[in-house]
């Protein structure tokens, strides 16, 4: 596809943007002591970036863009159109194709299985729009006529109910009955996971998790906060002994042992703005 001399100057202007929002205000999603891979990515992006423009690399640029501004669009990032109004000359508007997808549910005047993410990512996107309330209304309308139909197949004693947990792995995807949903968590953690630990909060956590075999082996305590995960200590060897747990939300102890090789170990992890300590004890 040939572009338009207009739109290679738009979308390098919009790719250079983008990457400088997203390394003001997404680099703090994971923070490991004083180094984030997010950051360390953008900036990256934002090298390559440059010589794509100097070799006129428009399919390149066009596909990073698009490839960002889709991470933007699921984090329901609401600040981004601003930010590009302000510091380029162009307007855009991240959720466009969620306008486009609800316009047939609208018309059709009903929410079937397949269309109930796409109906909330609308009302997500726009619920503080002015200009978009109308199609919000009409759209919260077909909700609570689905929920109402919903509920009166609960009521019905002839409708058999079951629910199911969707699994998906790479191009495959099948779905298990609930009741069996925390046997197949076990039996498929079983081959990667030793220990697990929740903090007081019940949203973070820590996973310690093993990988390969002999001499490529590795134990490793991965951490999840609300802006993603990582690994805050990576020894080498095969199911080491490793304890942790937490003191509180916002602190960690791990129990190791001073003669274990490692290959990473933070002290601290914030994720935008939210700090955990980590303090090692050795045994």
């Amino acid at each position: 596809m040939a572009y338009t001399r207009e739109e290679r100057e738009r979308n390098k202007i919009l790719l250079l943007a983008t990457l400088n929002y997203l390394i003001e205000y997404h680099s703090r999603d994971m923070v490991f002591d004083d180094y984030s891979p997010s950051k360390q990515w953008y900036l990256q992006d934002l090298k390559q970036t440059e010589i794509d423009i100097e070799k006129s690399r428009s399919k390149q640029i066009k596909r990073r863009l698009e490839m960002h501004t889709s991470i933007l669009r699921s984090r329901n990032d609401q600040v981004f159109n601003k930010y590009i109004k302000k510091n380029t000359n162009y307007e855009i508007d991240l959720f466009e194709t969620f306008k486009t997808a609800v316009l047939p549910i609208i018309k059709k005047g009903r929410i079937d299985d397949n269309d109930v993410y796409l109906v909330e990512d609308f009302i997500n996107a726009y619920a503080e729009n002015i200009d978009e309330q109308e199609k919000i209304i009409n759209l919260n309308n077909l909700q609570a006529k689905r929920e109402s139909y919903l509920n009166d197949l609960l009521q019905d004693e002839d409708v058999i109910t079951e629910k199911f947990n969707l699994i998906v792995q790479g191009k495959k995807s099948w779905t298990i009955a609930e009741e069996d949903y925390e046997e197949y968590l076990r039996e498929s953690n079983k081959n990667w996971l030793l220990a697990e630990a929740i903090a007081p909060n019940g949203t973070n956590k820590l996973h310690l998790q093993f990988s390969g075999k002999g001499e490529q082996a590795l134990t490793y305590i991965n951490i999840s906060l609300k802006g993603g995960f990582g690994s805050i200590y990576t020894a080498i060897g095969e199911k080491l002994p490793i304890k942790m747990y937490w003191k509180d939300d916002h602190n960690v102890v791990v129990e190791t042992k001073s003669d274990y090789k490692f290959m990473n170990k933070y002290k601290q992890v914030s994720s935008y703005g939210d700090v955990v300590k980590i303090e090692y004890v050795e045994i």
